[in-house]
């Protein structure tokens, strides 16, 4: 992967996954990657429907990668919730959310 994991999470919290990207600072691409890396390890649910259900998404709710799923992430480290992807080590949550963002 070409993005660094710290620029993608710093860069993305705070920020709306849309069309155009994490508000303009981290390409939607750069997530897409990632999620695609992910979904590609099998590492989390293959389907945008079942992501949507673990992450806790209505089906036509749209995908913030906001703060609001910091202590999530922050649980899912604890509690050793984690996947392992082409060297990176994401939160489940994180990686379902880039995942999701792979099938948008």
């Amino acid at each position: 992967m070409t993005i660094d994991r710290r620029f993608f999470l710093a860069g993305s919290l705070g920020a709306t996954v849309a069309g155009t990207g994490f508000a303009g600072i981290v390409p939607a691409s750069a997530a897409a990657e990632i999620g695609r890396a992910v979904l590609q390890a099998r590492a989390v649910e293959p389907s945008a429907a079942a992501l949507r259900q673990a992450l806790g998404l209505l089906n036509n709710a749209p995908l913030a990668f906001d703060a609001s799923w910091d202590d999530r992430i922050r649980a899912d480290y604890s509690a050793g919730d984690t996947v392992h992807v082409e060297n990176w080590v994401l939160s489940r949550t994180e990686a379902r959310l880039c995942a999701l963002a792979a099938q948008s």
